[in-house]
């Protein structure tokens, strides 16, 4: 599949001679599956993301693909079932970008749920997932627990409850619905800004937009424009309307990762914060440890958020509480991240707490015919999406005359890159014939059926095998194969989203950035004046991670 930098020229140099029937703003999970399933219904679709796919929210996650067990305490039974319903079908129609994660659910002296509150909590979440889930729960006393979970705090432990949901690299899972919605038809355009919108008698046309590589501008025409911006929502809402109402409650949300064996968890392990009570969770991540988040109400630059020094001390004072012997400290953070949840904001809902506010999602209509839709989760993206193109279809019958195809296929339909259940074993079988390790290979499994295409280049040239550096498990093919077929066009792209080196390695990549720039720039036709002003925008990407340190 050539989705490429050249795909993203031609889908530009089209777009100004079509009419399309969907115009899609927002390259997060919730544009891409909203531009999958119109395509896919028949719809002629446009995508457009003002900067790389998922660089928002969908990238900056705890990388896990949940039913919710926290909103059960919210009496939220209609979100969880959803999202127990979409997290069967992630883990079917993805299963290499979607894997079962066991949880482990701790109960102390002095918890208010004690055992018999969270035994109930568990046989509640089974029934809402109908008793699909990878396992059913278990519960366990002190002795069983501290052998499935040997760092907890033993001295107040009483017992707990061990379930599953499951983990995601959400980066890839949200590039891989783009990769499903460019094979359904869909023109998807990255680092392209919509700066106004085009009207006919106060209705909307369409959308002025700037190439932000490039720096020209273009037009866009459409029937239906879309709003799945996230929390930008009320930004694009403002551009359509100026006395727009808000929609949305942005709240932050940060993370920290270290070294696996400095919090060493076997499972997904929900943490209370003895500051706040919320829970956080520290998530096993390879050969990582991600711990958080955080849910703060934020009001400053969208584009710049990161951790600050509060964010950090408070996962940290977390952590700590939940595995004493671990005594993290800020030395041991390798990198931190955070983004922003597009919570809906309500009407009276001022007062409530920000991890109070609901995850549900809501779908707005304004007089100009812009649909907008903000909250839900990465779980749900899915489904809220077939909601929206189900009002989307509705509209361009009644305005247009004009039919899908066929009605919503996204249920059961494979991500881009799936195939058959055994594709890790064959895989591998390929990958150890050019003597690769076991780390580089389960970032290759990553790619699905890409990797194929992965290892073809090694075959053609064993050159492209070579690893970037003896720590950094990521292959020369693989940053080709980002250029040609994942539509990375930026040195950071491929650092922070389609690879884990921004997060995992000790110096974030920063060492690995001009093997890494060279390789892309050869590609894209870089000079060295460019490829330096690559490394330089990548090493602000860096610092930002690094100012909780000072801030």
């Amino acid at each position: 599949m050539r989705f490429s930098w050249e795909q993203r020229c031609r889908n530009i140099e089209e777009a100004p001679k079509k009419v399309y029937d969907i115009l899609v703003i927002g390259g997060g999970i919730t544009g891409a599956c909203i531009a999958r399933d119109a395509a896919e219904r028949g719809f002629s679709t446009i995508l457009l993301e003002k900067n790389d796919w998922a660089f928002g929210t969908s990238s900056r996650s705890s990388k896990l693909v949940h039913g919710g067990l926290r909103y059960l305490e919210l009496f939220d039974f209609k979100l969880v079932f959803e999202a127990c319903r979409e997290r069967r079908r992630l883990l079917l129609n993805a299963p290499h970008l979607v894997w079962p994660q066991p949880f482990l659910f701790p109960v102390y002296k002095g918890d208010k749920n004690g055992l018999l509150v969270i035994a109930m909590g568990l046989w509640l979440y089974d029934i809402l997932a109908l008793f699909r889930n990878v396992q059913n729960h278990r519960t366990h006393g002190p002795k069983r627990i501290l052998e499935v979970e040997p760092e907890l705090d033993r001295e107040r432990l009483k017992g707990g409850g061990q379930f599953y949901d499951c983990a995601t690299d959400d980066a890839r899972l949200t590039l891989a619905h783009v990769q499903s919605a460019h094979l359904a038809g869909a023109s998807c355009i990255s680092y392209a800004q919509v700066i106004d919108f085009l009207k006919d008698k106060e209705m909307l046309r369409g959308a002025k937009v700037r190439d932000t590589i490039e720096g020209k501008e273009f037009e866009v025409e459409a029937r239906v424009v879309v709003n799945a911006t996230g929390p930008w929502t009320d930004q694009i809402c403002r551009m359509d309307d100026p006395q727009a109402s808000r929609k949305c409650r942005p709240t932050k949300g940060a993370h920290i990762i270290v070294k696996r064996e400095r919090a060493n968890v076997r499972n997904a392990l929900p943490v209370i914060s003895p500051s706040d009570q919320r829970m956080l969770f520290a998530v096993p991540w390879g050969r990582y440890t991600l711990i958080g988040t955080t849910d703060t109400d934020y009001e400053g630059d969208y584009d710049t958020i990161h951790a600050d020094r509060a964010d950090v001390e408070y996962i940290i004072e977390a952590i700590n509480r939940a595995l004493p012997a671990a005594k993290i400290t800020q030395d041991d953070v390798i990198s931190t991240y955070a983004g922003l949840r597009p919570l809906i904001s309500e009407e009276g809902a001022e007062g409530i707490k920000e991890s109070q506010v609901s995850r549900e999602h809501s779908i707005y209509e304004s007089y100009s015919g812009l649909i907008s839709i903000a909250g839900g989760k990465l779980t749900t993206a899915r489904s809220m999406a077939e909601e929206l193109v189900d009002l989307a279809a509705r509209r361009l019958q009644e305005r247009f005359k004009i039919e899908a195809s066929s009605r919503c296929t996204t249920k059961n339909a494979p991500v881009y890159g799936k195939d058959g259940i055994r594709f890790p074993q064959r895989l591998d079988r390929l990958a150890r014939n050019y003597r690769m390790d076991d780390e580089t290979i389960r970032k290759l499994q990553l790619l699905g059926t890409g990797a194929i295409e992965v290892l073809e280049k090694v075959r053609r040239d064993l050159d492209l095998g070579e690893k970037l550096s003896e720590e950094i498990p990521y292959i020369k093919a693989e940053v080709e194969y980002a250029v040609d077929a994942e539509m990375a066009v930026t040195l950071t792209d491929f650092m922070v989203r389609r690879s884990a080196i921004y997060y995992e390695a000790e110096q974030q990549g920063l060492e690995v950035a001009e093997k890494v720039s060279a390789i892309m720039g050869k590609k894209l036709g870089w000079d060295e004046k460019e490829r330096e002003r690559q490394i330089e925008e990548y090493r602000r990407v860096v610092e930002l991670s690094r100012l909780y340190k000072t801030s």
